[in-house]
């Protein structure tokens, strides 16, 4: 009796702990206390196509994987109206997530996002490379390699040239352009961790950081960790476009070379080519059209060769030239003629007189 009543006890306490009761309303958090409990047991995070009985071993009763992906695709009011899920939701749509908020969006390495003042810190290290000296390591550009903990900022060209009018630069000059956006930043503990968390695991512990990444801040307000040479990337936080915005121009305004452009006059672009006029195509049956394809003819000792190209008017050439004198080989696509004419002369007076 007391091993079915220790059994029993076990039953009852087992929803309680990170779930709730059974049959009540449930909020993001519900969700996210199964997935943690599955995960402590099976050391992964449940996915669609975790089993009821896989579930059970963790001590989750009546629930599997497809089951708790169709109650965050298709929310009950109560988990609608939860700001974390709606939150969550808009993420996963503007990540190109078509279904919404899945079981792998409840993942942790998913949901881990840089702080309010972790973003905040990373933006007070924005700086402006400087030339590299002779022994630096330098890039094609000219620009010194990055550090071992520094990131390149790749900032949205909207935000880019707010902030060079307001720093009072002249936002159409390439070469101002070219240089407001070698942006970069100083990799705080955070960002650190959280590239961690999300999975892209730094390849060598001495390899630089902007090797495999950079950072991305979009006109619409987010962060993403983007790869250096794979496509793709993760959301990483969303930021203040106008404090961004205002911390660069204060950055700008104290760049050098940035001093150097200043009021200086951009270089004019180049002119495009001029394009010769390309003469009109002589209209399909005229006389015109006649005469070119003619000309396209080309002699060759006593005969006149046919050009690659197919001829409209072949019938009318071919009984042109043959009544000139000319016998048409079709093996070698050849107009053949007796010692006494001249292929060329036979063309030339042909087109003089219009085909006549």
């Amino acid at each position: 009796m007391k091993a079915k009543a220790h059994r029993t006890q076990v039953s009852t306490s087992q929803l309680e702990l990170p779930l709730g009761r059974s049959g009540a309303a449930h909020d993001l958090a519900y969700y996210i206390g199964i997935g943690k409990v599955f995960a402590a047991y099976h050391k992964r995070w449940p996915t669609a196509d975790a089993t009821r009985e896989e579930f059970r071993a963790a001590r989750v009763k009546d629930v599997d994987g497809r089951r708790i992906e169709r109650e965050l695709r298709y929310p009950a009011p109560v988990l609608e109206a939860d700001p974390e899920y709606q939150a969550l939701r808009e993420r996963c749509l503007l990540d190109g997530m078509p279904e919404g908020v899945t079981l792998e969006a409840l993942d942790p390495r998913y949901r881990t996002v840089l702080s309010e003042s972790g973003i905040t810190g990373l933006f007070a290290s924005i700086a402006l490379p400087v030339r590299a000296g002779p022994e630096a390591v330098r890039y094609a550009t000219g620009l010194p390699a990055h550090a071992a903990d520094e990131l390149t900022l790749r900032v949205g060209q909207g935000i880019a040239v707010r902030a060079l009018a307001a720093a009072g630069f002249d936002a159409q000059d390439p070469r101002v352009l070219a240089r407001s956006f070698s942006v970069r930043v100083q990799a705080n503990d955070e960002l650190k961790s959280v590239i961690e968390r999300i999975g892209i695991h730094r390849p060598t512990l001495d390899a630089r950081l902007a090797d495999h990444y950079l950072l991305d801040a979009g006109e619409d307000g987010r962060l993403t960790v983007r790869y250096q040479l794979l496509a793709g990337g993760r959301y990483a936080g969303r930021f203040d476009v106008g404090q961004l915005s205002d911390r660069l121009a204060a950055v700008y305004a104290r760049d050098p070379e940035l001093a150097q452009l200043r009021g200086s006059e951009a270089p004019a672009m180049p002119e495009m080519p001029a394009v010769a006029a390309t003469a009109a195509a002589p209209t399909p049956g005229s006389i015109e059209e006649l005469r070119e394809q003619l000309a396209m003819l080309e002699p060759e000792g006593q005969s006149l060769k046919l050009p690659i190209q197919a001829l409209s008017r072949f019938a009318e050439i071919r009984r042109l030239l043959e009544r000139a004198g000319g016998d048409y080989r079709a093996a070698t696509q050849r107009f053949e003629f007796e010692e006494d004419l001249e292929p060329a002369a036979v063309i030339e007076n042909l087109l003089r007189s219009g085909g006549s």
